[in-house]
């Protein structure tokens, strides 16, 4: 290989950074505008869509599985994404009216906590799917995550959690 098709093959790949630029410019723009509402990109947040990624392949592998592919569903699965930015969105624009994160009472702040409890719901489902897909999930962890969702790990009583 020669130092011009070496130059070439870098002329081409930094040229091609180039086309269709004011495209690649406003959706990194509206990406880091979403980014900024949701309160920035952390682990919770990135544990929270890998979840929601994961419960959502594996619903889609249990519906091909099981020959009940459905439109409707897959649009559920949209919508429940759509859902959860909204929520992470009032809890962040919450946070940030209050100004003190909740932290003298929740040792927490709210978006934390928003994020925790969706990502629960989002391990109850996989649970289900993986128990569906006929892995042996243990009644015992799932009632527990169940108790968490619901609030009665430590009461026993529903609605009183912690």
């Amino acid at each position: 290989m020669t130092f011009a098709s070496v130059w070439d093959c870098v002329v081409d790949a930094f040229w091609g950074l180039f086309v269709n630029w004011l495209c690649k410019g406003l959706l990194a723009a509206l990406a880091g505008f979403m980014i900024a509402l949701i309160g920035g990109w952390d682990k919770l947040t990135s544990g929270l869509f890998v979840l929601w990624f994961i419960d959502y392949i594996m619903g889609f592998v249990c519906a091909w599985r099981e020959s009940c592919l459905s439109f409707e569903r897959f649009q559920q699965g949209f919508g429940k994404f759509f859902l959860y930015v909204i929520a992470v969105w009032t809890a962040t624009t919450l946070d940030d009216m209050v100004n003190f994160k909740a932290a003298g009472l929740f040792h927490s702040d709210t978006r934390a906590l928003i994020i925790l409890y969706l990502a629960s719901g989002e391990i109850i489902s996989i649970m289900t799917h993986l128990r569906a897909l006929g892995c042996k999930v243990p009644q015992a962890v799932f009632k527990r995550l169940a108790d968490y969702r619901d609030c009665t790990a430590f009461t026993g009583k529903p609605g009183k959690g912690a």
